[in-house]
């Protein structure tokens, strides 16, 4: 694996343990595909990078240092429109508080556009609307996905619609036996 600059060893165990209960396999590799600092922040960089590949790991650091991110098996595209997620795999993550939010009914797990990185959920509930290095293009609006032990959680300490600049972000295919 090459290594990640925003998940810690403490993290590893959590987001992996949930991915291999999600997708009922064992993790065999973990691949480094994308890192915005490195192979350029705007969405034609990311979608070169990771479009037509399944089952990515997206983490985030926002410019307050929050950490968070979203699995999906489903694939990146730069086609317009809407993916659901009909088996509920996709979920999104805060690393901080080592919380998992699930999908609610499977509907608009991603959101996919050439004008736009990653972004998980209507909304989004986490988006890269642009290059989020050089400004605030990194939305947050939890709408799509739930906490499933307590409905108040909420990814970061921000509540409603905001836009925000991410520090990095980074993009892993994980690969199972």
């Amino acid at each position: 694996m090459n290594k990640s600059i925003i998940m810690r060893d403490d993290d590893k165990s959590f987001i992996y343990k949930e991915i291999e209960n999600k997708m009922n396999k064992s993790i065999k590799e973990i691949k480094k595909l994308y890192q915005a600092t490195i192979d350029g922040g705007d969405p034609i960089d990311f979608h070169s990078k990771c479009d037509n590949i399944p089952n990515t790991l997206v983490l985030i650091k926002s410019e307050d240092n929050k950490r968070f991110g979203g699995f999906t098996p489903l694939s990146w595209k730069s086609e317009g429109e809407y993916l659901n997620d009909n088996e509920n795999k996709t979920f999104i993550f805060s690393l901080d508080n080592k919380q998992i939010f699930q999908l609610k009914d499977g509907k608009n797990a991603l959101y996919l556009s050439k004008k736009s990185g990653p972004c998980f959920g209507y909304g989004p509930d986490i988006g890269i609307l642009g290059n989020p290095i050089d400004g605030k293009k990194l939305h947050l609006m939890q709408t799509t996905f739930y906490n499933k032990e307590r409905n108040d959680i909420y990814l970061t300490d921000y509540q409603g619609r905001i836009l925000i600049k991410a520090l990095e972000y980074e993009v892993f295919q994980i690969l199972f036996y």
